[in-house]
């Protein structure tokens, strides 16, 4: 949180200062590919809420697309997108929205947003929650640091205790707790997390109840409006970085296959499970390309420029989330300038 304080503090008096107008417009490049995952009606948020990042309200999605097409920018499908940045086709600057993993409040808020302004649309579907094989464990750990003021975890092969009586506690035990279960073996992960809701007597349809995921059924109606396009995103949503190449070639091609079963579509695009440079690097980026993927996104954060066009299969996104909810955000992330000055002024992230 002090993060974003101190991220906000800056973007706002680049924004203010208009200091990012004055930055090369080289720096915008040609097309954005923004990141989203929950779009649903804000409950209220208490103090400690860790995985607010990865929700926006509908109001917010709306308000994006009115102020989008009105800077200009054309929205378009991923397969539009790919035609014109590999046809260097840069007559107006383009969007593309994409949302990660499958949820339900996709189909019930989302959908008939972009319904109403006719926008293409992409999701990353990991098949795992949709058939209910994975579970967002990362929500189910929030509802145990949240209930409890004291926890025992394993972190990094040692058995801890960890205060959670205050929210920066919370957010400390969270913090360290997570990252030890994302570097688990899927197996074990699950086994941790189901070891996590039995202890300390949390319900899974508790802590899993705003992370519901969506149908087949709810994802082959969107296919049907054209407006959308399914993407893949692996069966258990691992950090692929950390599976042998087999594991990582049966994630991706397993995913594509089960969704061309269910949907009668075979996905051409893909996205890695979590998408930073610790989880998906030049070993997944070839992989992905080897078995025929068009694109393949990261969540390394920045905007497309015409370099990308050798650089298919990891591609940029800028996030659209709960801590950002504010058009001149927007409007600062769509100019890319923030994103090249993280990078030390250099254009490209693809390693």
């Amino acid at each position: 949180m002090i993060k974003t304080k101190i991220y906000k503090t800056g973007l706002n008096a680049l924004y203010y200062s208009g200091a990012f107008q004055a930055l090369p417009k080289s720096m915008r490049g040609v097309g954005v590919m923004l990141t989203l995952h929950h779009v649903r009606p804000s409950s209220g948020h208490r103090d400690f809420s860790p995985n607010r990042i990865l929700e926006i309200t509908p109001a917010f999605l709306e308000a994006t697309i009115v102020q989008i097409k009105r800077l200009g920018y054309r929205i378009v499908s991923l397969d539009e997108f790919h035609r014109r940045l590999i046809e260097h086709d840069y007559s107006e600057p383009f969007v593309s929205f994409t949302l990660d993993d499958g949820y339900a409040d996709n189909y019930v808020y989302a959908f008939p947003i972009f319904q109403k302004y006719e926008v293409p649309f992409a999701i990353y579907v990991c098949t795992g929650l949709i058939d209910g094989t994975m579970r967002p464990w990362w929500r189910i750990l929030e509802e145990v640091v949240f209930a409890r003021e004291r926890i025992q975890a394993a972190v990094d092969g040692r058995t801890q205790i960890f205060e959670t009586i205050t929210t920066k506690q919370k957010y400390s035990a969270f913090h360290k707790i997570y990252w030890a279960l994302r570097r688990m073996p899927h197996d074990t992960q699950m086994a941790a997390i189901d070891m996590l809701e039995h202890r300390y007597e949390i319900r899974a349809n508790v802590s899993q109840s705003r992370d519901e995921a969506a149908s087949w059924q709810m994802l082959s109606e969107m296919l049907d409006t054209t407006l959308l396009t399914v993407g893949a995103h692996t069966i258990t949503h691992d950090a692929l970085s950390k599976l042998p190449e087999s594991r990582v070639r049966e994630e991706m091609a397993g995913s594509r296959n089960r969704l061309e079963k269910m949907l009668g579509t075979s996905p051409k695009h893909f996205a890695y499970p979590y998408g930073h440079a610790d989880s998906a690097s030049r070993r997944e980026f070839e992989i992905a390309s080897a078995l025929g993927f068009t694109t393949a996104v990261t969540t390394r954060k920045g905007v497309v420029l015409p370099d990308h066009v050798e650089h298919l299969h990891a591609l940029p996104r800028v996030s659209l989330n709960g801590y950002y909810q504010q058009s001149r955000y927007v409007t600062l992330f769509l100019s890319g300038v923030p994103f090249y000055l993280a990078r030390g002024l250099r254009r490209l992230d693809v390693n």
